[in-house]
């Protein structure tokens, strides 16, 4: 069964039982989803860059790392205890779930090559993108400068 999301005032769970499962639900609508409130930051980490989003209360939310030697962004969920092996990802123009792994820092983490489309996807959002999973909540941020910056830096 499918919900759609009107606004995200608190954590939804996305209704994606098993990884065979794990689709970008159809039903979801961008536009009415009002990303959290929060910042991003940018900074330049040992081999790339990264930039991160903290919600209002200070809390880590997402980051979106460069790889800059093996040409590899990561787009990461912080706080996940737990998650199946995909991460969802939907921006205005794209909806995609991506095979992720898990790390023993609570992070979700989906790979993608510098030259995805998905990437150029998140960058070109109209306001917001969002990320989910099963087990985890879903997340909407708005579309940032970092995030543009740390993408640009792994395609250079």
């Amino acid at each position: 069964m499918r919900k759609r999301i009107l606004a995200l005032g608190a954590s939804f769970a996305l209704p994606l039982a098993t990884p065979a499962a794990a689709q970008v639900p159809a039903d979801i609508e961008l536009e009415s989803v009002r990303p959290m409130a929060g910042s991003w930051t940018y900074r330049a980490i040992p081999g790339g860059t990264e930039a991160g989003f903290a919600d209002s209360a200070g809390v880590q939310r997402l980051v979106i790392r460069c790889n800059r030697v093996a040409r590899i962004v990561s787009v990461a969920r912080t706080g996940v205890a737990r998650a199946a092996p995909m991460l969802a990802i939907w921006t205005s123009s794209s909806a995609r779930s991506v095979p992720s792994r898990f790390l023993p820092s609570a992070e979700l983490v989906a790979d993608l090559s510098a030259a995805d489309p998905l990437l150029d996807a998140i960058a070109f959002s109209r306001g917001r993108f969002a990320t989910g999973a099963a087990g985890a909540p879903l997340v909407a941020v708005p579309t940032s400068a970092e995030a543009f910056r740390v993408i640009e830096d792994c395609r250079k």
